[in-house]
């Protein structure tokens, strides 16, 4: 009889860090390592809160990815063993467009335009604009999980819904208006 070999699995994590480059800026670093690397540092050390607790240990560029949606290149990293995607806020999850072209048609969804009238002033199809829509909902899209609660500031409130991260409370956060 033959032996099944299985392995341990963790449960998959996002691993995909969202920054908030400048697009120009982005564009000119992006194919640089030095450069890209500084901007990342700077990163690093303004929002600490995004990156893996091991990420000041150091960690490594690895390869570029362009996308066939956006065009956009994304690179990864590789810290403490495991990889993360550094991604840019202009795009959206997935590199279906970019984020100021969608801005106007998801501020319309909120008053139930429907999607056959996103596509009749925006173009593309309802499809498209449906399935932008429901990739809002997933959790990389906006915010991030505070790791450290002395980390919240003043005029940010935490939502009810709680998570666990490494076996301790964390709270998603979301900003007053």
């Amino acid at each position: 009889m033959a032996k099944i070999q299985t392995s341990e699995s963790t449960p998959q994590k996002n691993r995909t860090i969202i920054l908030p480059f400048n697009q120009v800026k982005y564009m000119s670093s992006i194919h640089d390592p030095m450069q890209f690397r500084n901007e990342l540092e700077a990163f690093i050390n303004r929002y600490p809160e995004l990156f893996p607790n091991k990420i000041k240990a150091g960690y490594r560029l690895k390869e570029m990815r362009v996308s066939k949606k956006t065009g956009i290149p994304t690179r990864r990293i590789l810290a403490d063993g495991v990889s993360y995607t550094i991604r840019p806020s202009f795009v959206m999850p997935y590199h279906v467009a970019f984020s100021a072209d969608a801005d106007n048609a998801m501020f319309l969804r909120k008053f139930d335009v429907p999607f056959w009238g996103l596509h009749h002033v925006f173009g593309k199809d309802a499809m498209y604009w449906y399935r932008m829509e429901q990739s809002l909902g997933r959790n990389s899209i906006i915010g991030t999980t505070i790791k450290d609660p002395d980390l919240l500031p003043e005029h940010i409130a935490a939502d009810e819904k709680h998570s666990r991260l490494e076996g301790k409370k964390a709270y998603s956060i979301l900003q007053r208006q």
